[in-house]
């Protein structure tokens, strides 16, 4: 039976990278080659044939720095997923760096099916833009929203950090009031997160930086009121929007649905009735694009390699015998990790988790939880309540802080 699937496509590469970014991407300092739009759009066949999707419920060109692409690459790249899609996706978005952004490429991210621009302004302070290796200033991103305000996508999302390297109680406050302004559908506020192995860690640890984490995390909940007075609903740990504004993509993602994910180094994930596979692609994006322009692999056959045995190593050395080393690992989720999961990503939500759901999906509802849970309501920092003859869990929003603390509690 066909089914409808989020779309994750990854497009690795940025002109430079920013100093808190742990993401994979690599430097591009010229035009990304069309050899790589042939790739992705080979995989997303194979994985459409693999997992027998025929729609793609949405569809997500994330990065790196999709922005870069040319009109004409945007146009091949849209056009070639949307006609895989037997029914039009409910949300397309495309990333873009505000550095980038033309009345142009805006149009032609239009007419090609976009219907929702995720832009990462961060911030409106030079200094801080600066310190943090971003590629865009305080005057592109004004030009940027500017020139959303003139040709206003369907959905307008950005993203803003708190408590960069030199910002300033009163400069994030004055971006923050700036930015709402421009009135954008929906707002993805983090906390600057200090990531292992990345230039900004390194920064902070050789001192040549300062950074306070009860600092950033007392200034992002400053951000998180302000915008919640102003209108905006909380509805995810960082994500905010007016009302009907969710990013549906992501939120497939909370609820654990199954999603495809191409590109080199993306993620994607099938949860199956009796067992789940998790997809990985190699972040080799020379054997990447060498593999999938090759079109020598049979997603029938390896459909029943991968989705009717329970050690991935036997189906890999049959399947590599016959294709060639394959540019992805895969990794069999069990039951017990994929509840877990459930309860870690669907608590990010305001909404929280339906019992019911749960119950369907895994069995018996755990009374770990269920006493965790009227423990932690007690506090004030959970609530249980019933919508439709269904039970939800839920953090409040002071909840939500302790997220990682109650799931560790669940482990």
């Amino acid at each position: 039976m066909s089914a409808s699937f989020p779309l994750y496509v990854h497009i690795p590469f940025c002109t430079s990278k920013c100093s808190y970014c742990d993401f994979f991407s690599i430097p591009c300092a010229e035009k990304i080659g069309d050899e790589y739009i042939d790739a992705v759009l080979n995989e997303a066949a194979f994985a459409a044939s693999l997992c027998d999707i025929d729609s793609w419920k949405t569809i997500y060109v994330g990065g790196g720095t999709p922005s870069l692409l040319s009109e004409k690459q945007i146009d091949f790249l849209f056009s070639g997923l949307l006609k895989m899609s037997r029914k039009a996706p409910l949300e397309v978005t495309m990333e873009v760096n505000p550095s980038d952004v033309t009345e142009s490429l805006l149009h032609a991210a239009s007419a090609s099916g976009v219907t929702r621009i995720s832009c990462g302004i961060q911030s409106f302070n030079d200094s801080s833009l600066r310190r943090v290796r971003r590629r865009s200033r305080a005057d592109d991103v004004y030009r940027a929203l500017s020139l959303f305000d003139k040709n206003r996508p369907k959905a307008l999302s950005v993203d803003m950090i708190a408590r960069l390297p030199e910002e300033t109680d009163a400069s994030f406050a004055s971006g923050l009031k700036t930015l709402l302004s421009y009135a954008p559908d929906h707002i993805s506020l983090y906390s600057l997160t200090v990531e292992e192995g990345t230039p900004l860690c390194t920064e902070i640890e050789s001192g040549k930086i300062r950074h306070n984490i009860d600092a950033s995390d007392a200034l992002w909940i400053s951000g998180r009121d302000f915008l919640c007075n102003a209108g905006y609903e909380l509805y995810e740990v960082s994500n905010f929007c007016r009302r009907g504004g969710e990013c549906l993509h992501n939120l497939a993602y909370w609820n654990l649905e199954s999603y495809a994910g191409i590109g080199a180094g993306a993620v994607g994930t099938f949860y199956g009735k009796n067992m789940s596979v998790r997809f990985t692609n190699t972040r080799d994006i020379g054997s990447y694009v060498r593999f999938w322009k090759s079109k020598k692999i049979d997603a029938e056959d390896l459909r029943s390699r991968i989705f009717f045995s329970d050690d991935f190593r036997t189906v890999q050395g049959a399947a590599e015998r016959r294709f060639g080393k394959l540019p992805f690992s895969v990794e069999y989720i069990d039951k017990k990790t994929e509840a877990f999961e459930f309860f870690m990503m669907g608590l990010r939500m305001t909404r929280g988790i339906c019992r019911e759901t749960y119950e369907k999906r895994f069995g018996t509802f755990p009374e770990k939880a269920e006493t965790l849970f009227k423990s932690w309501e007690g506090r004030g920092l959970a609530l249980r309540r019933e919508k439709n003859g269904e039970r939800f869990y839920a953090l409040t929003k002071e909840g939500l802080l302790f997220l990682n603390e109650l799931l560790e509690a669940l482990l």
